[in-house]
């Protein structure tokens, strides 16, 4: 990561405290109090929360948003690694019943278990894998333990490059997904050996079945690939 984005990353990381603690306490207080008002007039002159009772829990709470991103940002510019995403065109899929399944009409839930079965089998030390999961992409299932570091494996959908033809397109993408909550993020600690190795998994996998394969290198790789075809509601 070139050191003007890792200070950009670290002051967007500072600010956002002050900001999303404001908008948490301050923005919903606000509303709060302007509905009160609207529906009776006569309480537009009482302070319900005063000001200065909400300066301590906004300290905290800015301090610990700051910290937590700050934190993030810091640990994630030690990724020395490529950003890469997959692009695989097979028929192997051509009859997976899944787009049934997923409100968005995108199949690949057959891709994604048998990507599964794949790394239960080759993984020398023990992953939990979840189920996967639809999305307004395609599919995509975690590896790991969420809670600690998480590597979230999205199996999007793109369709036939040739209509005249059974093989279907997808993009996958192996990305670290860090906790939300800010007291998690504090503690987050980035597994890039694993999202490495699970990627170089799904290379072996792609070979072992004979599915033709390009990998595209990124700059940030988008964790919820995006894809030409729309998504049925």
């Amino acid at each position: 990561m070139e050191r003007k984005q890792y200070l950009q990353n670290i002051l967007l990381g500072l600010l956002s405290g002050p900001l999303l603690a404001a908008l948490i306490l301050l923005v919903p207080m606000g509303i709060l109090t302007g509905l009160s008002v609207v529906l009776d007039p006569s309480l537009a002159m009482y302070e319900f929360v005063p000001e200065e009772a909400l300066v301590v829990p906004f300290i905290i709470l800015a301090v610990l948003i700051s910290a937590a991103n700050v934190h993030i940002a810091v640990v994630m510019a030690r990724d020395r690694g490529v950003g890469r995403i997959i692009r695989a065109t097979t028929d192997r899929y051509a009859d997976d019943p899944s787009g049934a399944q997923n409100i968005h009409g995108h199949p690949g839930r057959a891709f994604a278990e048998e990507f599964k079965g794949f790394l239960a089998q080759h993984e020398d030390k023990a992953v939990s894998l979840s189920e996967p999961t639809g999305e307004d992409y395609g599919w995509g299932f975690w590896v790991g333990e969420k809670e600690l570091s998480p590597l979230w494996v999205a199996i999007a959908h793109v369709g036939r490059p040739n209509e005249e033809e059974r093989a279907e397109e997808y993009i996958v993408a192996i990305t670290l997904e860090p906790p939300i909550l800010p007291w998690r993020r504090l503690t987050y600690k980035p597994d890039f050996a694993l999202r490495d190795k699970i990627g170089l998994r799904l290379t072996e996998f792609l070979t072992s079945k004979n599915i033709p394969f390009v990998t595209e290198t990124e700059e940030w790789v988008d964790p919820e690939p995006k894809t030409d075809r729309e998504a049925r509601f």
